[in-house]
C-alpha cells in the first residue's frame, strides 16, 4: 500500500492514548446512531424496560466484539481495516418478523443462520469475485452513500413523517453542527481535522440543550439506569428455528454482505493511494469477520449487527484510518455494554445532530464511489451496465409505488435499491461480456 496525502495516522500507525481515547469516542456515537432499532423491535413485541436495556447492551457488546475482529489481520478472518459494527438496519424487518413470530429466541436462531450465510458466502467470495469488476465495485459504494441520504436527511430535518413541519430551531442545530465539521475540515490543519466530529458533536449537543431536542423522557430514562450492570435475559438460554423464515434471512444476510464488501473497498482505497483494484483475499476475509459479528449477535442475544458505512467516511474525513482506534471503540463499546447508564446517553443523540454527521460523512462516500467508477477507462458496456443499474436502482427509492406488485419470492430484491442496482449491474456486466469486445465511450457531444 502506498500512504495517502491527508492521512495523520495510518492504517498500522498507533496513535498516542489521549488522542486515541477521542478517536475513539467519535467513532462510538456513530456506532451508537442505530440502538433505537433494538429498542423498538423489544418494545414493539411488548418487552419490558429490562428487556430493552438487556437487548441494547448485548447488541453493544457484539458490535465491539466485531469492529475488533474486523481489525484483525489473521489468516482468514479480518481484514486489518477500521471499519466498526453497528446494530444493522438490513436486518431490521426480518428480525422484527422473527421477534413477532417466535419472540427474541427466534429472533437469535434466524441471527445466527444468517451469521452461517454469510459466513459460506465469504468462504466462496474469491471465486466469485469476477462478479464485481471496479465498475461494479464503485457503484455499490456510491449505492451505500446514497442509502443513507433518506436517513441523514429526515433526521437532519427532524421531520419523522411525511407532513411534519420543519422546525426552525432543530434545523439551526444540524446546520451549524454541520458548519463546525465542515469548517473544521476545510479550514482546520491536520488535528482539527481529526476531531471535527467530536467538536461538532459537542456544539451539537450544547445547542439542542438549549433549544430542548432531546428525546421526550431521555433524563428520566437514564435516570433509571444503573452504572454497572450485566445483560440477562429469561430467555438467554432459548434458542429456536422457523425454516419458512430462513430464505428471508438468507438474502438479507447476502445483502448485507454485499454492503460490507463495499464499506471494505472504501476502506482499503481510503488507506492506499496506488488502489487500483480489490485485494479480495483481504475483502474476503473480511466478510468472514462480519459474519462471525452476526452470529455472536444471534448467540448472545443482540440485533444483528452490520459493518458500518458512515464509519468508514469517518476515518476518510478525519485522516485517521488506524486500525488501533478500533481495538480501542470496539473494546470501549463492550465496556458500555456493561454500563447501561452509558449506553442510555449514547442512544439519546438528537435527530437533527445525527443527521448532521450522516451528511457529512456521506459527501465523502458518494465522492469515493465516483472515483472508483470511472478509475478504469469507460466503454460501451460499463456505460451501459452503470447507467442501467443506476436509473433502475434510483427509482425504487424515486417512485417505491412502481414495485408495489413485485411478486413475494423475488420482493426482497426490491427491498433496497443498493441489492437492486448491484443484482442488475451484475447480471448484465455478464450478459453483454458475451458478445465482441466492446470500443470506449465516445466523449460527450458539445454543445
Amino acid at each position: 500500500m502506498i500512504r495517502p496525502a491527508g492521512i495523520t495516522y495510518w492504517v498500522d500507525e498507533r496513535p498516542p492514548n489521549p488522542t486515541l481515547g477521542l478517536l475513539a469516542i467519535q467513532h462510538i456515537f456513530l456506532m451508537s446512531s442505530t440502538l433505537v432499532l433494538p429498542i423498538v423491535l423489544v418494545n414493539e413485541i411488548g418487552g419490558d424496560f429490562r428487556e430493552v436495556a438487556a437487548v441494547v447492551a448485548l447488541t453493544m457488546i457484539s458490535c465491539g466484539i466485531g469492529t475488533i475482529l474486523q481489525a484483525l489481520r489473521l489468516p482468514g478472518l479480518g481484514s486489518g481495516f477500521l471499519c466498526p459494527n453497528l446494530c444493522g438496519p438490513n436486518f431490521f424487518a426480518a428480525s422484527m418478523s422473527a421477534a413477532w413470530l417466535g419472540g427474541l429466541p427466534l429472533m437469535r436462531g434466524m441471527t445466527i443462520l444468517a451469521g452461517l450465510v454469510e459466513l459460506i458466502f465469504s468462504r466462496f467470495f474469491k471465486r466469485i469475485a469476477f462478479l464485481f469488476p471496479t465498475e461494479i465495485t464503485g457503484l455499490v459504494v456510491f449505492m451505500v452513500a446514497l442509502s443513507l441520504i433518506p436517513l441523514g436527511a429526515s433526521k437532519f430535518l427532524f421531520v419523522q413523517f411525511t407532513g411534519d413541519s420543519i422546525r426552525g430551531t432543530s434545523l439551526l442545530v444540524a446546520a451549524v453542527t454541520l458548519l463546525v465539521m465542515v469548517g473544521l475540515n476545510v479550514w482546520g490543519g491536520a488535528k482539527m481535522r481529526l476531531y471535527a466530529v467530536l467538536i461538532g458533536m459537542l456544539v451539537g449537543y450544547a445547542l439542542s440543550g438549549i433549544f430542548g431536542l432531546f428525546p421526550d423522557g431521555a433524563a428520566a430514562d437514564l435516570a433509571k439506569m444503573p452504572w454497572v450492570g450485566l445483560p440477562w435475559l429469561s430467555s438467554m438460554l432459548h434458542v429456536t428455528f422457523d425454516w419458512s423464515l430462513l430464505p428471508v434471512f438468507a438474502i438479507v444476510s447476502i445483502c448485507g454482505a454485499l454492503k460490507s464488501y463495499g464499506n471494505l473497498v472504501m476502506a482499503e482505497k481510503v488507506n492506499d493511494a496506488g488502489w487500483t483494484e480489490p485485494d479480495n483475499g483481504l475483502i474476503a476475509n473480511g466478510l468472514t469477520a462480519d459474519a462471525a459479528c452476526v452470529t455472536i449477535s444471534g448467540l448472545l442475544g443482540g440485533v444483528a449487527s452490520d459493518t458500518s458505512a458512515s464509519n468508514v467516511a469517518l476515518s476518510a474525513a478525519s485522516g485517521a484510518t488506524s486500525r488501533w482506534i478500533a481495538y480501542a471503540a470496539g473494546g470501549l463499546f463492550v465496556l458500555l455494554g456493561l454500563s447501561p447508564k452509558v449506553g442510555a446517553l449514547l442512544s439519546i443523540m438528537p435527530s437533527p445532530v445525527e443527521g448532521a454527521i450522516v451528511v457529512f460523512v456521506t459527501c465523502f462516500m458518494m465522492v469515493s464511489g465516483f472515483q472508483i467508477m470511472l478509475s478504469s477507462k469507460p466503454d460501451m458496456r460499463k456505460t451501459f451496465v452503470i447507467g442501467i443499474a443506476l436509473c433502475f436502482g434510483l427509482s425504487l427509492d424515486i417512485l417505491p409505488q412502481l414495485y408495489g406488485s413485485v411478486p413475494g419470492p423475488i420482493r426482497p430484491l426490491f427491498d433496497s435499491s443498493l441489492t437492486l442496482a448491484t443484482v442488475i449491474a451484475v447480471v448484465l456486466n455478464q450478459l453483454l461480456r458475451l458478445g465482441p469486445k466492446t470500443e470506449s465511450a465516445p466523449p460527450p457531444a458539445e454543445a
